[in-house]
């Protein structure tokens, strides 16, 4: 029937085409196979589309095979078309097969394999396959993949000195080569590469590229040039959402800014300009950070009335967060129940919110939840539940938590872990077992860690731990003041006063002078 239909109405049949059939498709092609070469090459060129857009690896088998009776195995464009699609499956196997039976190939046959070999992560292969091509015959999106690649990787240093032999070869740079390098500027958080980029994109005439303008606020807003990714934004720049966003985002990692983020995020509101759920997400962190649970609920409503924010699991993840480290579990628990998809990120925050507010009960209520729904929990997870372990004095919960984290999920205990261990025993008394979980773990334990035992030590009146710790504490961090003061006291509490005046006089030698306390009134 389909061959038939084929024969009589020689139309497009691939642009209703569902690959639900092998044999369909199959049946297709052969109807099509007489007059390919010489008039319709588009129809398996749009069958390789249409592959590319269902994901279908067999039926790419299935075409290529055909193509090769059909008289089209010396056809470099479909070859090169072919063989992109393997590379975008992640099928180099055959790609590389194709690619080495082509028996001419152009720039974008190179480029095809040297870009599907560096987005599997087989970056040697690559550069190998880069260096083969003839100088003459390299341009600048052959460099560009390479770059890209490798920034992409995280090697900033390969993506620079790759980008310093492109200039060698005499190839100028285009937009794209500038947003490679300049998230390599940001992997590497190297600000003065940044401004030698921006130079240099002025240099060459790029100074008023959108693309570029993005990525050097993106750039400077995360290395922590703020004030010029401020004066990059302004004039038509301050109604690009993705501008905006990048700004806001780097605003929002430095706590002296926020009030330069609330600026830009009310300037969008009133020019209208268009908004997402990203920047949503990255204004409700702000307002996490700086504990203003009123601008939180106001950013909130916003999104709710807004039609063009979709409420993804980023942004519920946000709301969550804010909602519990502001103490107002009700509603972090109502957004929480209101997400149509929840991530590990999810029940960790709605964890980490129960626990710090001391309704221990909830959060383990909610970890058996989590797991009862097939969401394996992770290392945050159970930080979160041995803090509300420790702070709550659920010292025999705490070490059966810590026990199945190591033996039933195979989580590695990692210093914090430790730490919540150390401080729920010493919250509970338990001094020694404490002090022997220390000495154990020599060498990872953190002055932080010292800190919080040499504070209960000194609650539960142990002399002897206190100066241990004490003296522990001193050698870790001999510029840090509260440190001499911490030991001065305990040999005061001891009675050993000459000791405790010895103390403060090394503290005053080594010049680290506790700063005086004072108030501060509005």
């Amino acid at each position: 029937m389909i061959d038939l239909k084929l024969r009589v109405n020689q139309r497009d049949p691939f642009s209703s085409l569902q690959f639900g059939s092998n044999f369909s498709l199959w049946i297709m092609l052969a109807a099509y196979g007489e007059n390919l070469v010489s008039k319709q090459l588009f129809l398996y060129i749009k069958a390789l589309k249409l592959c590319s857009c269902q994901n279908v690896g067999k039926q790419v088998l299935l075409i290529h095979g055909n193509s090769l009776t059909s008289g089209l195995g010396s056809n470099l464009k479909f070859n090169n078309r072919l063989m992109d699609l393997y590379a975008k499956q992640g099928d180099m196997k055959h790609a590389r097969k194709l690619f080495d039976r082509i028996p001419k190939r152009d720039v974008v046959s190179w480029t095809v394999m040297i870009s599907g070999f560096s987005e599997c992560g087989r970056h040697e292969d690559a550069l190998l396959l880069f260096k083969q091509i003839r100088p003459e015959e390299r341009d600048v999106v052959s460099w560009n993949v390479m770059i890209n690649g490798y920034t992409a990787a995280s090697t900033a240093d390969t993506s620079f000195r790759l980008f310093q032999l492109m200039l060698a070869e005499g190839k100028k740079p285009d937009c794209y080569t500038f947003g490679s390098l300049l998230r390599a500027s940001i992997e590497a958080k190297c600000l003065e590469m940044v401004s030698e980029l921006h130079g240099f994109a002025i240099k060459l005439g790029f100074g008023r590229s959108k693309a570029v303008i993005r990525s050097l606020i993106d750039a400077y807003g995360k290395c922590g040039g703020l004030d010029n990714a401020s004066k990059l934004l302004e004039g038509t720049m301050k109604t690009d959402l993705i501008s905006c966003t990048a700004l806001i985002t780097g605003l929002a990692q430095q706590n002296d800014y926020t009030s330069g983020a609330f600026d830009i995020f009310k300037e969008m509101i009133l020019m209208k300009t268009q908004m997402d759920e990203v920047v949503v997400s990255s204004m409700l962190k702000i307002c996490t950070t700086i504990a203003s649970i009123s601008i939180g609920r106001q950013i909130h409503s916003f999104a709710l009335k807004s039609s063009q924010i979709r409420f993804d699991v980023a942004l519920g993840n946000s709301l969550v967060d804010m909602y519990a480290k502001s103490g107002e579990i009700e509603d972090a628990v109502l957004a929480f129940e209101e997400m149509e998809e929840k991530d590990v990120r999810s029940w960790t925050s709605l964890i980490a919110g129960c626990g710090r507010h001391g309704n221990i009960e909830k959060a383990i209520d909610l970890y058996n939840r989590m797991e009862h729904e097939g969401i394996k929990p992770n290392d945050v997870t159970f930080l979160a539940l041995l803090s509300a372990c420790s702070h709550t004095g659920e010292t025999e919960l705490g070490w059966k938590i810590f026990n199945t984290m190591i033996n039933k999920h195979g989580i590695e205990a990692r210093e914090e872990h430790l730490s919540c261990i150390i401080d729920m025993l010493a919250r509970g008394g338990n001094l020694e077992e404490a002090y022997d979980l220390i000495r154990c773990k020599n060498g990872i334990t953190s002055s932080s860690t010292w800190g919080a035992f040499l504070d209960a030590c000194r609650r539960h009146g142990n002399v002897q731990l206190s100066e241990v710790a004490a003296t522990k504490l001193l050698s870790m961090e001999p510029k840090k003041p509260v440190n001499y003061i911490n030991l001065a006291s305990v040999y005061a509490a001891t009675g050993a006063w000459d000791n405790a005046l010895k103390t403060r006089k090394l503290m005053r030698e080594s010049s680290c002078n506790k700063a005086p306390g004072y108030s501060l009134v509005y």
